[in-house]
């Protein structure tokens, strides 16, 4: 590269960024379906539950077990801080899944700039996602739909080498690592259930169009599956709990709102300043990668349309996954999940129609173009930091704000271990903007309040939530 100062700027400034990250994972507290899914753990046999939750809740028969096997199953002096070490563990973990996949996608970077590409896209997600408490803080959310986006990456690796020489891989521990990516990922959720259908089917009429053949493993693999998405779709629980929606199933619904928000939530993320920002130096990046033998030029049909309207596909997928059975948005981490692989699609594509047709055209080409780029990576590394929802997370990671809201929980543990009533309003509590968490429902009956007492071993007690305590 023609400039290494700048490079190392940002380097250092991503480096932060994710120490920040990882900082914020050390004050975050459980709640909703935490406590319920770790009652629910101690108090019965593993087993027997997962049988109860198949058939009156959903099919999700691998991230049940890890929400019933919770941090928090052992008690919260010694669960809480493994809770926190579980989030901080899974924002690393996808680290080094991206750093994976992009090892086998550039061969021939080195470590460090593979590192390098992996943590920004680590940190782009971060930016883009709507919640990041969902996403990483949460345990039941991140069980459920993060861990399994970082295993996908792993899978995604795995398909690249074999796309790039089938006859090194295609082995016995290829397909066994391959089926048990692909089993354990669909029975996280419906959602990651249904993208692993859909991509393996892509591939497979990607193969047929280009080659006019079936491959064995693409079949094999899309069999697996197809298995996986019946056993999760075929359990009866989800006729329990689609019965809590009344607007569910509604077609119409189901894709007008499903497009509605793929328009609002892929629109946002294109639009964030530092997405933006590297979009418009993909051409550089490229050329110059392309120049040292770091990237390779596709050798196979490209449809740039097709490629646009790929990262787009991936929200609205999650989109409608989510609308079919319960008709509601209802919460945001399918989105962070769509987000995820948008991020992914969205560069992958600027990338096609670069080589397709702004090249083709002189299009971006600047003599000046690679000092520009490597000072904007500065820019696109400084501004999560200290713009917008970021420069929320780092204010009141380094004003107290977050120190104060963990001392605010441990009071309010505290007070419900203690209270001699039946009835007991909680401390207030300085709830974080970074942070954003589920609060206690205003009717001391509600699930969520009861599945925090029941956890307290306080059956009886009602839990009544007062006004949020805002931030100066």
């Amino acid at each position: 590269m023609k400039d290494r100062l700048p490079i190392r700027i940002a380097q250092c400034l991503f480096l932060l960024a994710l120490v920040r990250h990882l900082a914020v994972a050390f004050f975050v507290h459980p709640y909703a379906d935490d406590f319920s899914y770790a009652v629910a753990g101690m108090r019965s046999d593993l087993g027997a539950r997962l049988i109860q939750e198949y058939t009156s809740w959903n099919g999700r028969y691998f991230s049940n077990i890890l929400l019933l096997r919770s941090p928090l199953t052992m008690g919260l002096e010694e669960g809480l801080w493994l809770y926190r070490a579980v989030a901080a563990a899974l924002i690393l973990f996808t680290w080094f899944a991206a750093y994976r996949f992009v090892r086998v996608l550039l061969p021939a970077a080195k470590r460090e700039l593979a590192a390098t590409i992996s943590l920004i896209f680590l940190l782009l997600f971060f930016h883009v996602m709507p919640n990041t408490s969902e996403g990483f803080y949460w345990y039941t959310g991140a069980m459920t739909y993060q861990l399994p986006n970082a295993l996908s990456l792993l899978l995604l690796a795995n398909w690249v080498r074999y796309l790039r020489s089938p006859q090194d891989v295609l082995g016995w521990s290829w397909y066994a690592a391959q089926v048990l990516l692909v089993v354990v990922i669909a029975g996280c959720n419906e959602v990651h259930m249904a993208f692993l259908v859909l991509a393996h089917a892509g591939l497979l009429v990607h193969g047929w169009l280009n080659e006019r053949r079936l491959a064995r493993p693409v079949l094999v693999m899309l069999a697996v599956s197809v298995l996986c998405a019946i056993v999760v779709a075929a359990a009866p629980g989800n006729a329990t709990r689609g019965a809590h929606f009344a607007m569910k199933h509604d077609l119409l619904r189901t894709l007008g709102y499903s497009a509605v928000q793929t328009g609002r939530f892929g629109g946002l993320a294109l639009i964030s300043f530092p997405v933006m920002i590297l979009a418009l130096n993909i051409p550089n990046i490229r050329r110059e990668a392309l120049a040292k033998g770091i990237l390779q030029p596709f050798h196979f049909p490209l449809n740039k349309w097709l490629a646009l309207a790929l990262p787009f596909a991936c929200v609205f997928v999650a989109m409608v996954v989510t609308y079919w059975p319960t008709g509601l948005l209802g919460q945001h981490r399918t989105v962070n999940m769509g987000l995820f692989y948008f991020v992914l699609a969205w560069f992958f594509a600027l990338v096609i129609w670069d080589q397709v047709f702004l090249q083709p055209r002189n299009v971006g080409t600047s003599e000046a173009g690679a000092f520009r780029w490597t000072w904007s990576l500065v820019i696109v590394a400084a501004m999560p930091l200290f713009t917008g929802r970021g420069s929320h997370l780092t204010g009141e990671l380094f004003d107290g704000t977050l120190a104060r809201y963990d001392r605010a929980m441990h009071a309010r543990y505290d007070a419900i271990r203690e209270s001699p009533d039946d009835e007991l309003v909680l401390p207030a509590v300085p709830w974080p903007t970074s942070l954003t968490v589920l609060p206690l429902d205003t009717a001391s009956g509600h699930w969520i309040n009861l599945s925090m007492a029941d956890y307290f071993e306080r059956p009886g007690l009602r839990l009544i939530e007062p006004a949020p305590v805002p931030q100066e």
